[in-house]
């Protein structure tokens, strides 16, 4: 590796440490499933159109759901884009180590999110830093080999499209946290 690659994912490394020495996550009492979350943070790259028009399709699902949903889409270009229903940042958003910045992005990593979902097929520095940084009570998203990001991580490696991810996570968050009913004897 690059030893300027090195030197910017140090400092990218010792922020989000800090960050998150500073950053008490709150402990939620109740618990949190696809079905009793009011408020969903949806992470995603917008630069696809169509993985655009795919987020955008489940965002409205959810709403449609009663839920409350905050969107982030990262544009991996440098053009400023305002005419959107969502916010978004974009490489002008990342500093020389990797750290996304901006108030959008500040602004969704202090919002207060039942669930968070990362909808992408493969993670990134950007989204994993937003991800780890959150005050989401639940974090979804896929595989890493950082853990810290994420409280449920899909393995999206053989996974081509990414409804078919939408549906895996959809899967899983229906499972977690559910109260059974004692059997009867």
């Amino acid at each position: 590796m690059d030893p300027l690659q090195n030197i910017r994912l140090f400092f990218y490394r010792n922020e989000l440490k800090k960050r998150l020495k500073q950053q008490a996550r709150k402990k939620s009492p109740k618990r949190v499933n696809l079905e009793n979350a009011k408020v969903i943070g949806i992470l995603f790259d917008a630069t696809d159109l169509k993985t655009r028009d795919t987020v955008l399709a489940y965002a409205k699902e959810l709403k449609n759901q009663n839920k409350k949903i905050c969107l982030l889409g990262f544009f991996d270009n440098k053009v400023d884009s305002e005419n959107y229903t969502f916010e978004a940042f974009n490489r002008k958003n990342i500093d020389w180590a990797f750290r996304p910045k901006g108030e959008n992005v500040e602004t969704f990593i202090n919002n207060e999110l039942d669930i968070l979902i990362h909808v992408d097929t493969q993670s990134n520095l950007q989204a994993q830093y937003i991800c780890a940084l959150s005050n989401a009570k639940l974090k979804v998203g896929p595989v890493s080999e950082h853990i810290f990001c994420y409280d449920l991580m899909i393995d999206a490696s053989k996974i081509k499209q990414l409804k078919h991810f939408i549906q895996q996570i959809e899967f899983f968050l229906k499972k977690t946290n559910i109260r059974h009913e004692p059997a009867a004897i």
